[in-house]
């Protein structure tokens, strides 16, 4: 899915996430999800993160959403949140070109 075509929700948590605030995940989420030599290819992280969102759309409240993502086995939400971190600096990275 292209990104003209994700929804605000997503885009929402996305803009968040480049200005630093996770409100979908506890800090040891990420401190455990982030650990060095685990690569994501930047579609793979792109289909995962569309997919994890699609299925957390149906919650209306962050409280909600986070847990769902609790109710996610650890090596799914851990792949997730690698994923996520993919996306975020790709859009960071492509908003710096574009500032050049």
């Amino acid at each position: 899915m292209p990104a003209t075509n994700l929804s605000s929700n997503y885009k929402q948590f996305i803009e968040m996430a480049k200005t630093g605030y996770y409100p979908l995940f506890f800090d040891e989420w990420v401190k455990t999800s982030l650990t060095p030599g685990q690569m994501v290819s930047l579609s793979m992280a792109n289909q995962k993160v569309q997919t994890v969102f699609s299925s957390l759309e149906r919650h209306r409240t962050i409280e909600k959403k986070k847990t769902a993502l609790i109710t996610m086995d650890k090596i799914s939400r851990e792949d997730f949140i690698r994923s996520f971190f993919k996306v975020v600096e790709h859009q960071v990275l492509k908003e710096d070109l574009k500032l050049q």
